[in-house]
C-alpha cells in the first residue's frame, strides 16, 4: 500500500501547477483515481481556457465595430 501511495505523491508533484492545487487537497491514495480526477480537472482547465478566449476575441472584434458618426 505504500508503494501506490508514492506513486501517488510522485505523480501529483508532476502535474501543472493549478492541477496539482486542484487535486492536491484531496489527498487520493489511489492512483487509477489520482489519473482520472486530474484528467477531468486538465480538460475543464482547458475549456475554461477556451472560453475566456473566445469571449476575449470576440469582444475585440466588437470594438473595432464603433458607431460611424
Amino acid at each position: 500500500m505504500e508503494a501506490e501511495e508514492d506513486k501517488c505523491v510522485k505523480f501529483q508533484n508532476g502535474l501543472r501547477p493549478e492541477i496539482k492545487q486542484l487535486i492536491g487537497f484531496s489527498e487520493i491514495r489511489n492512483l487509477p483515481t489520482l489519473v482520472n480526477k486530474s484528467r477531468i480537472c486538465d480538460k475543464d482547465s482547458r475549456a475554461k481556457v477556451n472560453c475566456y478566449k473566445a469571449a476575449s476575441e470576440k469582444r475585440g472584434r466588437e470594438m473595432g465595430r464603433g458607431k460611424s458618426y
